[in-house]
């Protein structure tokens, strides 16, 4: 099986590998789909010495969590008023401060399995036009008042200046707890350390069907490899790639959608600091928005085309290129060296979708592109639900999620919903 196709993977002489599954299985605990959630599920679980099986259909990184954009965000997909108003004032003080510890829980995890991911604090939101920037100041009161003390609002001049070389934008909103990372050394990272605590990884092993073990309890899970796995439970995390096992409770609550990364070739070190001075990450706010930051090689990592119909992106370097140029006229001259496309899974309310398919099978998905740190999140809750502390994952299971239009309406009805948002953003309403 070819590895992923990106600059990421480029860059890694020695990926670890696994595996396919050649016999029939046993654990406590099967974990369905090898990304930030479920690896790190399987590495909770293994350090807490459970037995726990993790199956990746195709090669670790192949998915979502190995292709994007390495932006690590702190909080909620959504503003979380449309996550509180589901719960009462204690219970979203607690999701609240879940979702603030995600970026922590990351970095511990980076410092205590020694992960060379290229982590680089300071965060961006660009404004480009005065409801936005309006918009940056009431999410700065917001999380002020909440008790989130590292935002700091960017005037425009000296100040925007200081963070970023691009006439684009009139302020911002900079975050120094947020920040990027190299998505796919931090997914092996998490890899080798799950694999390390005693967690069964297996590749090329897809799971085609979940069915109940009437003799002992538990579920059998049907793998293409011809074999099954018996378990007592089940975590799905598989998200926009979950092809095989089609349960409408889930797959009718996701819309996958592509999208796209452009990597420019390494640029000097004076452009480097002309571009981002101090390295952050930056998203404007746009509903379909750019995103982007200098990676460890001093590439431009810019993403910011997304399709809502299954149609694979023809032409995305012309798209990204465009896209990058009207940010930053300066890199016409810098080639671009690879660019490449994957699937993230939307909800829509943008808030991440938790839930039960039975008293045995759990599942986390919808990150909304704001998954690199809120996955990790996921998967610990998870598997701290597995092992009976499911506080959390009750609260997040109650909030409700509408399901997409269906049939045939579903793509197109995504579309049109899309292309309204951007031309709200395009006449700055």
């Amino acid at each position: 099986m070819p590895g992923p196709d990106s600059i990421y993977a480029a860059a890694i002489t020695a990926p670890p590998s696994f595996p396919a599954a050649t016999a029939d299985l046993d654990c406590d605990t099967v974990v369905i789909g090898g990304g930030f959630t479920g690896m790190t599920a399987a590495l909770v679980l293994a350090e807490n010495k459970h037995d726990v099986i993790l199956l990746e259909a195709q090669r670790i990184g192949s998915g979502g969590s190995g292709r994007n954009g390495g932006h690590l965000c702190q909080g909620w997909p959504n503003d979380f008023r449309h996550i509180s108003r589901h719960l009462n004032a204690d219970e979203a003080k607690t999701v609240w401060d879940a979702g603030m510890a995600a970026v922590d829980m990351l970095a511990d995890r980076v410092r205590k399995h020694n992960i060379a991911c290229d982590l680089q604090f300071g965060y961006l939101h660009a404004a480009l036009h005065d409801r936005q920037m309006h918009d940056l100041v009431a999410l700065h009161d917001d999380w002020q008042a909440r008790g989130y003390q590292h935002l700091s609002l960017v005037e425009p001049g000296a100040g925007l200046a200081a963070h970023i070389g691009s006439n684009a934008y009139v302020g911002g909103l900079y975050d120094a707890r947020s920040g990027h990372l190299q998505p796919l050394k931090y997914l092996y990272g998490l890899t080798i350390a799950a694999s390390q605590a005693g967690a069964r990884i297996f590749e090329g092993t897809a799971a085609l069907a979940i069915a109940d073990d009437q003799p002992r309890g538990g579920k059998v899970i049907r793998l293409s490899t011809g074999h099954s796995v018996r378990a007592k439970s089940v975590l799905i995390a598989g998200n926009a790639y979950l092809a095989n096992i089609d349960n409408r409770t889930m797959s009718r609550r996701l819309a996958p959608v592509i999208s796209s990364v452009l990597a420019t070739k390494p640029v000097s070190e004076n452009l480097a600091r002309h571009l981002l001075p101090q390295r952050a990450a930056v998203a404007d706010c746009n509903t379909a928005l750019n995103y982007f930051r200098l990676d460890a090689d001093n590439r431009m990592i810019f993403g910011g085309r997304a399709s809502y119909s299954k149609i694979d992106l023809a032409n995305i370097t012309t798209s990204l290129r465009r896209r990058m140029l009207a940010v930053f006229p300066e890199l016409d001259a810098v080639d671009t060296e690879m660019a490449w496309s994957g699937r993230i899974g939307i909800t829509v309310s943008r808030i991440p979708h938790f839930g039960s398919l039975d008293e045995n099978v759990f599942f986390a998905q919808g990150f909304s592109g704001q998954g690199v740190a809120l996955t990790g999140l996921a998967g610990t809750v998870l598997a701290d639900h597995v092992m009976g502390n499911s506080r959390l994952f009750t609260l997040l299971a109650k909030i409700p999620h509408m399901p997409f239009p269906g049939g045939i309406f579903r793509t197109p009805a995504l579309a049109i919903g899309m292309s309204w948002y951007k031309m709200r953003d395009w006449l700055r309403l």
